[in-house]
């Protein structure tokens, strides 16, 4: 058997009608695009039960959220230091109103359970300790409705300006 790459080039007709577009090269807007992928990524996985996988993409949203908020050229993993940088600029994020609240709360919480992003990526942090040692199990309903408030957040958000990753 000779090997088939699944994947096409960028210079290619794609063959298949259900051809899954990987590239971020002719996205109207890149950042949304990829957000909401991680955003539906983190649902199915969480609605199939499959939890190190969702929690680590449910982080990896909330990382490209704050990131979007921020602004091209935002670096780094921790969500605790783009918040930060989201609270000293006065960030509608943390204006006033419950929504906002739980959406900075369940961002502070990813960040307490995974500070240097490494959990639910491989089975042991990057200090061997096991992965999401100190987190039992989650609350699927609670979980997906946290998910959904931030990307709802973050799509409204960058909608409204228009900013990219």
């Amino acid at each position: 058997m000779t090997y088939q790459s699944p994947f096409g080039d960028m210079d290619t007709d794609h063959e298949w009608p259900d051809a899954m577009c990987l590239s971020r090269v002719n996205c109207a807007n890149a950042s949304e695009e990829t957000i909401g992928e991680f955003f539906e990524g983190a649902l199915a996985l969480i609605d199939a039960g499959i939890p190190q996988p969702a929690f680590f993409l449910a982080r990896q949203l909330a990382e490209l959220s704050l990131k979007a908020i921020l602004g091209p050229g935002v670096m780094g993993h921790d969500l605790g230091k783009l918040l930060k940088r989201l609270e000293d600029s006065d960030d509608d994020l943390f204006a006033a109103g419950d929504d906002r609240h739980l959406i900075v709360e369940f961002i502070r919480d990813l960040h307490r359970r995974d500070p240097n992003g490494d959990q639910g990526r491989y089975p042991t942090t990057t200090k061997g300790v096991p992965s999401l040692a100190a987190v039992c199990c989650a609350n699927p309903p609670l979980f997906r409705e946290y998910v959904n408030r931030l990307f709802l957040y973050t799509q409204g958000r960058i909608s409204r300006v228009g900013q990219t990753v």
